[in-house]
C-alpha cells in the first residue's frame, strides 16, 4: 500500500503446496489443479471456496495489510 505522501506498507502471504504432474479436481483454473496442498490432501482444484479463502496466499497479505493500519 502506498500512500499519496509516499509512505510504505507492505505484507506478504505465503500458500504452502507441491507441484504434481497430473491435474486433478475441476473448481480453479490455471496451475490449480497442479497444486497440491498437504494441509487439505487436495489440490487447489479439489479445494471449496471456503476452504481456499482460509489458505489463499492473498488473503493472508490482505488480514496482514489489514493488521498494519
Amino acid at each position: 500500500l502506498v500512500y499519496p505522501d509516499g509512505r510504505e506498507v507492505t505484507a506478504e502471504g505465503y500458500c504452502d503446496g507441491l507441484v504434481q504432474d497430473e491435474p486433478k479436481g475441476d473448481n480453479g483454473f490455471g496451475y490449480d489443479p497442479y497444486f497440491y496442498v498437504p494441509e487439505f490432501e487436495k489440490t487447489m482444484a479439489e479445494l471449496s471456496i471456503e476452504e481456499k479463502e482460509t489458505i489463499s496466499h492473498r488473503g493472508r497479505a490482505l488480514r496482514e495489510l489489514i493488521s498494519k493500519l
